[in-house]
């Protein structure tokens, strides 16, 4: 898995507005890519339509190796294929135990292989106490930490992240970043996140994309927090309003 992304003239957009207008993109596969940009700058777009849940309307896009064509086997192949957390997860109603074994029975494991996978997760995860708690009754950080459980669970060759942080403690940030790594490290996972805090980006990326009005501006290592090409790029990142 090389390049698991590649994007020509992606274009969305929303009634007569273009939201997202990306000429070229890959993104490579085993990495951590960061995604920064304003508000409303097209970040979402972007991860949605990679994740293949918004269609674009011009252009193409190649997903672990195919060309997407919208067909409905071909979606639920390279769906099952990806997990995604967003930045306020959904629990389903029942235990930690339940909403983290659901895609694997969704999926037909076996009983045995299914209750082991969910204790192997939730020790990555450091939930294993709450196997049997309730799920809605969670925090905000323990709600996150079950719901990268929940996603990794599945064995994705990708994991989507939607500011996946920004409605936590500092202390479960610091520790989810911790397993986002780890997931990278040990599991091979790519990993996409959407972010807001550029130090979260500086600390586990290893490639950041800076988007700004729906066109891809620069894409590079670390290097760019300190050496930005573009002069958008540099204002955002010293934190300056422009236009």
């Amino acid at each position: 898995m090389t390049t698991p992304f590649k994007l020509h003239n992606i274009i969305k957009r929303y009634g007569e507005r273009e939201v997202l207008n990306v000429d070229q993109l890959s993104i490579e596969g085993g990495r951590i890519s960061a995604i920064l940009g304003p508000n409303g700058s097209g970040k979402s777009t972007l991860l949605r339509i990679m994740a293949l849940l918004l269609v674009n309307d011009e252009g193409q896009l190649e997903v672990l190796g195919e060309t997407v064509k919208w067909e409905k086997k071909q979606l639920l192949r390279l769906r099952r294929q990806m997990s995604m957390v967003t930045q306020t997860s959904f629990m389903f109603q029942g235990s930690v135990n339940y909403n983290v074994a659901y895609g694997l029975q969704v999926r037909k494991m076996p009983k045995k292989a299914v209750q082991n996978r969910v204790d192997e997760v939730l020790e990555m995860v450091g939930m294993s106490a709450y196997r049997d708690a309730d799920a809605r009754t969670l925090s905000g950080g323990e709600r996150q930490k079950v719901a990268i459980a929940r996603a990794i669970a599945v064995n994705p060759h990708i994991l989507f992240l939607d500011e996946p942080t920004s409605n936590i403690d500092i202390s479960s940030a610091a520790e989810i970043e911790k397993y986002i790594r780890s997931i990278n490290e040990t599991q091979n996972t790519t990993i996409i996140m959407v972010t807001h805090n550029l130090f979260q980006a500086r600390r586990l990326a290893d490639e950041v994309l800076f988007i700004h009005e729906g066109h891809i501006i620069e894409q590079g290592g670390k290097t760019m927090f300190e050496q930005p090409r573009d002069q958008r790029t540099s204002a955002f990142l010293r934190g300056e309003t422009f236009f």
